[in-house]
């Protein structure tokens, strides 16, 4: 969304760079890396995003950027929404725009998520999984976390539904969005199954501290509002780009290249992939509900920024601990219970 000059900053906007963004002079020019793409700024582009790139962490105003670098703000922003537009940054202001109608709030979410979404893809773990350098437990011990996120479906999601306080018709499309997810962590069971774990152990086993984080944080969510709860599938449902079955298919027998022994794991990943792909879940329930002319308050619009980022926060820790617990060769696969023997010194037991 821009406003009415066709900007998307304005002087009151507090602009965040991606996390992993660095900034390189090389002679006349300055480079801006991010894990995705450069940027190459020359002139007086590149003499102002070097004087602005420190500044750009979500806590200083462009005006208040401007007063520090002696820079025109008005300048400042055509750079800056010109990043914006890649994806590259975003307003952490954007939950202070008032009252917004359903369509505008909407593009501005879609436009955050987009964010988001790669900040949580360029943490490590993503990166040891696809250049191959994961052990067998973080790849088991991800499925295996996984499986307890999806099937906490029937725990948040059925929350959705009862705290629902929306019309009919609203109920009605939360439930049936329940309905199609309900079962589907017997899906990513099966494949954890066919790699050699047992069903059995798996369901029993506990959630690592920062999964169960992650479902609790749902759960709350989920019994607050049906507009913050459907607005955290923005980053949990799709990235909204149409599905490819050749695409998809293509991606994971990659990872069952560097993973054989996941064999069964990736393939549930593929075949519930293929699922979202049927049921048309490139578009969010979120977008389905809200994307009209309805007006939401300005606190639900910042209610509904401060939720989506949490998550974000959530998703992190999730892939963080995970990848640190099962990173550790005497961590347990699945996860038990504790046992009294587990407090004992080493020369005591046994």
């Amino acid at each position: 969304m821009t406003n009415q000059m066709g900007r998307i900053l304005t002087p009151d906007s507090l602009p965040k760079c991606l996390p992993q963004a660095t900034l390189m002079v090389k002679g006349h020019e300055a480079i801006l890396s991010v894990p995705s793409n450069d940027y190459t700024f020359s002139g007086k582009s590149a003499e102002m995003i070097q004087g602005i790139f420190s500044f750009l962490n979500g806590t200083n105003t462009v005006n208040i950027i401007s007063q520090k670098t002696c820079l025109a703000s008005e300048d400042i922003i055509s750079l800056l929404d010109y990043l914006c537009g890649e994806s590259v940054l975003i307003d952490i202001n954007n939950e202070n725009k008032g009252s917004l109608t359903g369509y505008q709030l909407v593009e501005l979410v879609k436009q955050e998520i987009v964010f988001w979404r790669q900040h949580i893809n360029n943490q490590i773990f993503w990166e040891k999984v696809h250049n191959g350098t994961c052990s067998k437990r973080q790849i088991l011990g991800w499925g295996i976390e996984f499986y307890h996120y999806v099937d906490a479906a029937n725990e948040y999601m059925a929350a959705g539904v009862a705290y629902c306080r929306e019309s009919i018709d609203v109920r009605q499309k939360i439930a049936a969005h329940y309905a199609e997810e309900s079962d589907h962590g017997e899906i990513f069971l099966q494949g954890l199954m066919k790699d050699g774990l047992s069903a059995t152990l798996v369901k029993k086993s506990l959630p690592l501290p920062s999964t169960r984080a992650l479902i609790n944080y749902l759960n709350e969510v989920a019994m607050e509002s049906s507009l913050v709860y459907t607005a955290v599938f923005s980053l949990m449902q799709s990235d909204g780009k149409s599905f490819s079955k050749i695409d998809l298919t293509e991606y994971y027998s990659q990872l069952i290249e560097l993973y054989p022994f996941a064999q069964g794991m990736f393939g549930s990943f593929l075949k519930h992939a293929l699922i979202d792909a049927r049921l048309d879940h490139q578009i969010s329930i979120f977008e389905n509900l809200y994307a009209n002319d309805e007006i939401i308050s300005h606190r639900e619009v910042k209610r509904t920024f401060v939720t989506v980022r949490q998550l974000v926060n959530c998703f992190i820790l999730y892939y963080e601990y995970l990848f640190e617990y099962y990173g550790k060769e005497d961590s347990q696969l699945p996860r038990r219970a504790p046992q009294v023997i587990d407090f004992l010194l080493a020369e005591n037991k046994g």
